[in-house]
């Protein structure tokens, strides 16, 4: 009887220890990678992975994680699995198949203080303020995140959480973004939460911590990159954020920011009075974004500034495309020139052209009248008997 009880605790054992493991795991930036990749294939790992697609189809809304997890979560025994387990994967299916609301209210009348509902909490309520910026979602965000910080210290996710919360919009409280930041630090998993740290401080508007902890870190993520120069830019140092932005793969970044990106370099090349490369860069921008405004603009003033006529089609085409001529004193400006010059050019290649052939017209005219009287005048004299030459 011993060795069956020493069996059990030690199987409760194991399992709650693989438990606590698969939990952090869905705390992990790479959650369902990180779930996808364990050796095990047990009922409870299939359902830990089945709660990280479902939340994985939330996060992303795309319909191959639906499907993954109908297909996954229908071959489950649900019955046999612990209670937090089944109440978790009831609060995701809801999440799936009935909406983010439904869960959300199953969340709100649960009352476990399980860390597995706690996780599959913080998602969700993460991903509804993400898009609705509901303070209720923002405020049980910050709860959750802190519990789940305190008992499982380390883990990725409730830090970026509180991260974003702390940066953004309505909910910024740059006070306690500063102390998330000296806890990151203080418990050295900055290498797990750099990148992070840097975006919310640049979204915060904390430019010069940017650059100190984008220095202080190394970092080589390129949206790091980003946010490191144009920091460098808002506070001054141009020539340092434009080297930066020069020497990054604007591929890897999403398509606005590396817009922004080329749209920054193309005006230091225009002040440096390289109209070559500033066109080349405003197109570049202009192809990831083809709704930068801004862009457009200065691209039709760049081929403005060439002063080719060559060029002028091209410049009144974007300046006008661009939308800014009814506040933009340089540009309707310049629109107001090119428009006189393209009349002056109409003019010359219709009205004066015309003018032209009506006058040579009138000449011929004048001149095969002449002709014309001359050789009646001839005929006449022929026929009154060349009398009278004269």
């Amino acid at each position: 009887m011993k060795r069956v009880a020493a069996v059990v605790i030690a199987l409760t054992v194991l399992a709650l220890a693989f438990a606590v493991d698969n939990i952090n795991l869905l705390l992990s930036k790479e959650y369902l990678i990180e779930l996808q990749s364990l050796d095990s294939r047990d009922q409870e790992a299939e359902a830990f992975l089945a709660i990280a697609i479902g939340l994985k189809y939330r996060e992303t809304i795309q319909p191959n994680y639906k499907v993954w997890f109908t297909n996954l979560y229908s071959g489950l025994e649900v019955n046999f699995l612990s209670p937090q387990l089944q109440e978790g994967l009831q609060i995701v299916e809801e999440l799936v198949f009935v909406s983010t609301v439904s869960a959300l209210n199953m969340l709100y009348s649960s009352g476990s203080n399980d860390d597995l509902i706690k996780a599959i909490a913080l998602r969700t309520f993460f991903y509804d303020w993400i898009d609705t910026r509901d303070p209720r979602s923002a405020k049980q965000i910050e709860e959750t995140a802190n519990d789940l910080i305190d008992d499982r210290p380390g883990q990725y996710f409730p830090y970026k959480a509180l991260l974003e919360l702390y940066s953004s919009g309505g909910s910024m409280d740059v006070q306690r973004l500063l102390e998330i930041r000296e806890t990151i630090f203080s418990e050295n998993i900055e290498g797990l939460l750099g990148d992070d740290l840097i975006e919310s401080e640049f979204v915060a508007g904390l430019e010069e911590l940017v650059i100190d902890d984008f220095l202080r870190l190394g970092s080589e993520d390129p949206l790091s990159r980003y946010y490191a120069a144009m920091s460098y830019i808002k506070t001054g140092e141009s020539l340092a954020g434009v080297e930066i932005l020069e020497d990054l793969d604007l591929n890897k970044i999403p398509p606005r920011f590396a817009s922004s990106a080329s749209l920054v370099i193309g005006d230091m090349k225009l002040e440096e009075g390289d109209f070559d490369g500033a066109i080349e860069r405003y197109q570049e921008s202009v192809r990831f974004w083809s709704n930068n405004s801004r862009a457009i603009r200065n691209l039709g003033m760049a081929y403005y500034k060439i002063k080719d006529r060559d060029y002028y089609d091209l410049a009144r085409f974007y300046l006008q495309l661009s939308g800014y001529e009814d506040f933009d004193s340089e540009v309707s400006s310049a629109l107001r020139e090119l428009r006189r010059r393209a009349i002056f050019e109409l003019a010359l290649v219709t009205v004066v052209p015309l003018t032209v052939v009506v006058v040579v017209g009138l000449f011929l005219l004048e001149y095969v009248s002449r002709k014309r009287k001359s050789s009646q005048e001839r005929k006449a004299m022929r026929e009154d008997g060349g009398n009278n030459e004269d």
